[in-house]
């Protein structure tokens, strides 16, 4: 969850932060406190208390309120449906099982081992079992990032993919305004002004 946050709190940033070109094709986003807040929240809490299961809920009840309060804020702007679906598909398969499923194979595939995943001490993270409920919706993608290989949930790539979308979106320079030939009676309108206006020196 923390990586997910990072992403989307990056690319807001990014398009927030970014020039005057960035912005114009964008709709302007309101509500980025709400996303950082969150993301700060895991983070922390990942820090001070990883391994208490009753922090872990509530830090993860209050970064799915906040993330949820930023998307319907911005529900309209591009990419952001997407980023709102993914971490639903996260969200259901988290509720559903009362942690986030990681199959163990798809770790090791993207270069993370068993021990590495540290899925005894993380009351927030399991493996997969015969029992896990929505289990292709857990991390099962294996990534293997040169500096940080890890397995991913569908969900997860979701939420990249409307990260680079939202960016990609504000980058793209605004399309120029063709000038449209004036109707006959705009150009009617026109010549009465003018003579209108002449009339009046003579």
């Amino acid at each position: 969850m923390s990586l997910v946050l990072v992403v989307v709190v990056l690319a807001v940033l990014a398009v927030s932060l970014g020039g005057p070109a960035m912005r114009v094709s964008l709709p302007r986003l309101i509500a980025v406190r709400l996303l950082v807040a969150a993301a700060l929240i895991e983070l922390i809490t990942d820090r001070l208390a990883g391994g208490s299961a009753p922090a872990r809920v509530v830090a993860l009840v209050l970064e799915v309120l906040l993330v949820a309060l930023f998307l319907v804020a911005n529900g309209r702007v591009t990419g952001v449906p997407l980023i709102a679906l993914g971490l639903l598909c996260n969200v259901a398969v988290v509720v559903a099982n009362g942690a986030m499923p990681v199959s163990v194979s798809a770790a090791t595939r993207s270069g993370v081992a068993r021990a590495d995943l540290h899925l005894s001490s993380d009351p927030l993270r399991e493996p997969i079992t015969s029992g896990t409920r929505l289990h292709r919706l857990g991390d099962t993608v294996p990534v293997a990032l040169p500096w940080h290989p890890q397995a991913v949930s569908p969900g997860d790539l979701l939420v990249a993919a409307g990260a680079g979308l939202l960016v990609l979106s504000g980058a793209m320079p605004p399309a120029r305004r063709r000038r449209q030939p004036a109707s006959r009676v705009e150009r009617s309108t026109v010549l009465d002004r003018e003579s209108t206006t002449r009339g009046s020196y003579s």
